[in-house]
């Protein structure tokens, strides 16, 4: 069977590669996931079979094809994917948050949208509100709660006996209140 569209110098440097791959001298697996896919293209196999083997999607097989016949080995075998995507260094963000420190400690208050306007002028480029929340929680910064309580708060007796006040007084209204209105709609039906 052909090799699906390779050229042969194509398939002698995927079959080197993979000799190479099956040496220990690829570390990285995904990258190795990757050159196993155009190994076992150029052995004849289908896309479905090969997703099968492999584990990567059809579409996905296809990309890797096409990303090897636009940019050669190299694509296939460096295709570093990081989930760092973090604009400026642990140490850059602490320096950046030191700004706000001295407010916080003095008792201003500060939110996540001016943190964000600065983080936004400083980089040059916009950012979601989750990725402050991030850096925050990276260098140890908490979000602070107001109190559950209010410091000049009455004792607990003073309160049930203004309870008490109030709900004699309004008592006497609500029931005055309701009768009036009896009265008033008495008057309308009759008439």
């Amino acid at each position: 069977m052909r090799n699906r569209g390779f050229e042969k110098y194509e398939e002698k440097e995927i079959k080197r590669r993979w000799a190479k791959a099956q040496k220990r001298k690829i570390k990285d697996a995904n990258a190795l996931r990757r050159l196993q896919v155009l190994h076992l293209r150029v052995k004849g196999k289908s896309n479905a079979e090969i997703s099968e083997i492999v584990g990567f999607s059809k579409q996905y097989i296809i990309e890797v094809v096409a990303k090897y016949r636009n940019k050669g080995m190299d694509a296939i075998l460096e295709d570093k994917r990081t989930g760092n995507n973090r604009k400026l260094s642990f140490d850059e963000e602490a320096a950046f948050l030191d700004q706000f420190y001295d407010l916080a400690e003095a008792g201003q208050l500060v939110t996540i949208h001016t943190i964000m306007k600065k983080f936004e002028e400083l980089t040059g480029e916009p950012c979601a509100d989750t990725t402050i929340y991030r850096m925050l929680k990276r260098h140890g910064w908490r979000k602070v709660s107001p109190r559950p309580a209010h410091p000049g708060k009455a004792s607990d007796e003073e309160i049930e006996a203004s309870k008490k006040i109030l709900k004699k007084s309004s008592d006497n209204s609500y029931w005055k209140k309701t009768d009036e209105t009896n009265e008033i709609k008495a008057k309308n039906s009759v008439e």
